[in-house]
């Protein structure tokens, strides 16, 4: 079964105590579901097996090596909910098929509802996870030694952290 990765900030959903039926900070909401002409940029992994593929497909767009939570999202339950997926260029230095980079399209109000709902119950399932600066830079490492990765795409910040120069 396909699932959806996409980055949020956990310390903005755990404010509250969402798991057990707390309303959802608006934090939450406008700091992680943030759109951009209605849309929100997710990537496609086939299994739990592939996680560290979408998270370095994440962090190598980044500007900066942080610790990150990302959310592990069911297409079915969001398509079945109104929500609509159009396959997007992902901005990432990673050499990957271009099928792996998604955005959420048409989003309203209504469908970030459904989408933040959605990662309250990827809580409940325990299906958010934590990646740590140090836990990343491993990933950034291996990917690097195995051609995987287009260092010259990568931020100044990153390839000092990683000692690479240039």
């Amino acid at each position: 079964m396909a699932l959806q990765v996409r980055k949020i900030n956990k310390a903005k959903w755990l404010r509250a105590d969402i798991v057990n039926g707390a309303e959802i900070p608006a934090d939450a909401i406008t700091n992680c579901l943030r759109t951009q002409q209605n849309n929100l940029s997710v990537w496609k992994i086939k299994s739990e097996d592939e996680i560290e593929s979408a998270v370095l497909a994440i962090i190598s767009g980044q500007p900066r090596l942080e610790t990150i939570d990302i959310a592990l999202l069911s297409p079915e339950y969001l398509e079945q909910n109104g929500v609509k997926f159009m396959a997007t260029e992902g901005k990432t230095a990673v050499k990957m098929p271009k099928d792996i980079h998604f955005d959420m399209v048409e989003l309203t109000y209504e469908k970030l509802g459904v989408i933040a709902y959605h990662i309250v119950e990827k809580f409940k399932e325990k299906k958010v996870f934590r990646y740590t600066r140090k836990k990343l830079k491993d990933i950034l490492n291996n990917a690097i030694n195995e051609k995987r990765l287009d260092i010259n795409k990568l931020s100044e910040d990153i390839k000092s952290i990683l000692c690479i120069n240039g």
